[in-house]
């Protein structure tokens, strides 16, 4: 089963070494998390997760806000077998769905770094570059609609936009 193996995480707003210390302590309490590492000089945070553990994007950025910092960039690292991407895929890891921006054609097997590319996880300018390379509606709200092979009549699915 695939799964989001480690993470690593840009916050924004710091401005001393609490502030720093106060997402670290966040991101330590999520249950799936094994091991957080702080560099503070760049306001970034590698997560290692507990192998068999689920956790979706928005429980790490929601860690990052609740301690009153915002997510900067995330890029996550997950572990696929024969996974089929290509532009405006979608895939399922673990209990998430991740719909492919700007990817060839391609298999993904092993450990792949996924970049997110959604709202409140990049700039908004790159945000902006990728709602160019796609025509699908969910990129602009990020919940599954009827552009996404999965949606189901009412479904209300969040979808995460990524990039290789």
């Amino acid at each position: 089963m695939a799964q989001i193996k480690s993470a690593h995480l840009v916050a924004s707003g710091l401005t001393c070494s609490m502030c720093s210390k106060a997402i670290y302590k966040a991101l330590e309490a999520l249950p799936a998390v094994m091991t957080v590492e702080a560099d503070i000089e760049h306001s970034a945070y590698d997560v290692v997760f507990k192998p068999g553990s689920d956790i979706a994007p928005d429980e790490l950025k929601k860690a990052v806000e609740d301690a009153g910092f915002f997510v900067a960039a995330l890029d996550i690292t997950v572990t696929v077998s024969n996974a089929a991407v290509a532009n405006d895929a979608h895939i399922n890891i673990g209990a998430a769905t991740y719909h492919f921006i700007d990817v060839k054609g391609q298999t993904l097997n092993g450990d792949v770094k996924l970049t997110l590319v959604d709202k409140n996880y990049v700039p908004a300018g790159v945000h902006k570059k990728y709602g160019r390379k796609t025509s699908m509606k969910c990129f602009a709200t990020g919940y599954m609609d009827s552009c996404c092979p999965q949606h189901e009549k009412g479904n209300n699915k969040r979808v995460y936009h990524v990039t290789i």
